[in-house]
């Protein structure tokens, strides 16, 4: 196969997924990313890296569970290849609720097993959700069991990916604005430069050229204590949104899932602070005396079917509307486009990734 030369612009989780798959094909990489490469500017570096497709369905679609599972199984086999170590768990998740919001578990539940994935389901019981997470004995008298689920560290995986890229020859450009880019070519610092494909993965600064972008603001939470010990993610059904709380290396726990439709990046408010506060607590009161460490806010992008899309012009294809299923998909997207690329071919499976209008 022919190597192109091929330029990814943005460093996030699916700007670094697209350029690791190309550059695995033998394709000559160049990323341009207008910020640093600690990449802490990033609405990737402030992602959960939950990896729960089935756990998606009690707001998503279908489809986003079915990509869900083929791209579980390919992190699965890349974060054995990356050149840094990576924390990576797939313990499954555990779905917990209080009596009063037990209609949000059941409509997850009847929502898994419609979309045909319900041996993936289990119903626990009060002495089968004590075996699973000791720590919560007593808490909850039932609970929803959805394997194989799991989450991936983005303060791991990204650093990691980076490196990779470097390891294996790609040319890094951080701190590097483009200015503009067509089909087969970018703009930087006033001059001209030629690719064979342009890689548009610029989340929400690319809305200029997709109209119907828009951010849905997150705010997530960092806690740590050495007197909660949870094995795997935690969903807690809410009576806005289902909540989450993953255990992470060194103590820590993420605790997010607010989803505002606001663009806004101002500080995180006090109702979304308190309700990602209590929530914790209310799962396990030994979380009142953890350490805030961190409290950040991103918006993410998203179109109006809150599913990915990707739009070719020419040999500039446009790559964006992730949503809250960055993590989780990135790497069924960039193998889709890494297949388009290389044999001119949709897969099947995906072809409704590609399924949108041409941008403005």
């Amino acid at each position: 196969m022919h190597p192109y030369q091929i330029a990814v612009i943005g460093a996030g989780i699916t700007g670094l997924t697209q350029a690791l798959c190309l550059q695995r094909q033998g394709h000559r990489i160049t990323l341009f990313e207008r910020g640093g490469e600690c990449l802490d500017h990033h609405c990737s570096h402030v992602g959960a890296g939950m990896l729960a497709p089935y756990c998606e369905l009690s707001e998503a679609e279908a489809e986003v569970a079915r990509w869900g599972v083929s791209a579980l199984a390919l992190w699965r086999q890349i974060v054995l290849t990356l050149a840094q170590p990576v924390h990576m768990s797939c313990e499954g998740t555990l779905v917990v609720a209080h009596h009063r919001d037990r209609a949000g578990m059941q409509h997850l539940a009847e929502r898994v097993e419609h979309a045909g994935f319900g041996a993936h389901l289990q119903w626990l019981r009060r002495d089968e959700l004590r075996e699973l997470e000791p720590e919560l004995e007593g808490r909850f008298g039932e609970g929803l069991y959805l394997s194989p689920e799991g989450e991936i560290d983005p303060r791991s995986l990204l650093p990691s990916l980076v490196e990779t890229l470097r390891q294996n020859g790609a040319t890094l450009c951080f701190e590097t604005e483009v200015q503009d880019l067509a089909p087969g070519e970018i703009m930087v610092l006033g001059e001209r430069q030629a690719f064979d494909w342009v890689l548009d993965c610029r989340g929400l600064a690319a809305s200029d050229q997709m109209t119907d972008l828009r951010g849905v603001r997150g705010e997530i939470l960092a806690l740590r204590t050495d007197e909660v010990r949870l094995r795997r993610p935690i969903r807690m059904m809410h009576p806005r949104y289902p909540l989450y709380i993953v255990p992470r290396p060194g103590n820590r726990f993420v605790v997010g899932a607010t989803s505002i439709e606001s663009d806004s990046l101002r500080p995180a408010t006090v109702r979304s602070a308190l309700e990602l506060l209590s929530a914790a607590y209310a799962l396990h009161p030994a979380f009142a005396e953890a350490e805030i460490v961190e409290m950040k806010v991103q918006c993410r992008p998203t179109l109006p079917d809150h599913l990915p899309r990707i739009v070719q012009q020419d040999n500039l294809l446009r790559i964006n509307g992730l949503y809250r299923h960055g993590y989780l998909l990135s790497p069924l997207v960039a193998e889709t486009v890494a297949t388009f690329i290389r044999d001119q071919r949709r897969p099947a499976e995906t072809a409704k990734l590609w399924a949108a209008p041409a941008p403005r």
